[in-house]
């Protein structure tokens, strides 16, 4: 069996098993465990349907883009953001909250298996970077939090040092762009809800799905749009 063929095997195995987990995971999220008192949660929790199909989409869309890093030895690391990129999504959506349970634990998580692909490539000081690049983006969080306004919660901030390591380990550039698409896909989410006027402008908007989908972004198309910056 050639290459590319156990290639395509592999990625429809990846899909295929991204639709078994993420219906199991939504039929967790559908009980509300995550809920606390704090929340004041007496609505539904919102729909399951769209969970497995968009974990199957991150899933493909990344198993098609960082597979050439290291040799797919990077790959588990960023297949786990997807994951945890659809649970936060569902969570935030649903009580304005990223839960620590989820955030706490993924950072040393991620800086675990961001090892076997560092070890393959043998470019040690892609985590030293990464771990940078998750210090700074920390900061920078923080520092917007404490701006009056910032609307940036705990939570946020939480999530902030997982995102600078898994988009450092890639390159600085991966999380400049990853910041500026979060902020994008934010001010857009925004908009589009204060059009349809299911938010008003003193309302809570969730910035933790933005802050995934920019890392989304720039793990996919974060080396493409440096280049295309930089006129390579």
């Amino acid at each position: 069996m050639s290459a590319d063929v156990l290639a395509v095997v592999g990625v429809v195995v990846l899909v295929v098993g991204a639709l078994v987990v993420g219906r199991l995971t939504a039929r967790e999220l559908a009980t509300g465990g995550y809920r606390i008192v704090e929340d004041e949660a007496d609505h539904p929790t919102p729909p399951s349907w769209w969970v497995a199909p968009l974990l199957a989409v991150l899933v493909l869309l990344l198993a098609l883009t960082v597979g050439d890093t290291a040799a797919y030895a990077a790959l588990p690391a960023y297949l786990l953001f997807a994951w945890l990129t659809v649970c936060l999504v569902w969570i935030d959506i649903d009580v304005h909250r990223l839960p620590v349970g989820l955030t706490r634990p993924a950072l040393p998580a991620f800086a675990l298996l961001l090892v076997p692909p560092t070890v393959a490539t043998g470019e040690w000081d892609r985590l030293l970077t990464a771990g940078l690049c998750s210090v700074g983006l920390t900061v920078l969080y923080l520092a917007f939090a404490f701006l009056p306004g910032g609307g940036f919660g705990g939570g946020d901030i939480q999530l902030a040092p997982t995102i600078g390591l898994i988009l450092g380990w890639l390159s600085v550039g991966h999380v400049v762009v990853g910041t500026m698409a979060a902020f994008v896909v934010g001010g857009l989410t925004a908009l589009v809800l204060l059009l349809t006027k299911r938010a008003g402008r003193t309302s809570a908007m969730a910035f933790g799905p933005s802050m995934c989908a920019g890392a989304i972004v720039a793990v996919a198309w974060g080396q493409s749009l440096i280049d295309g910056y930089l006129g390579r």
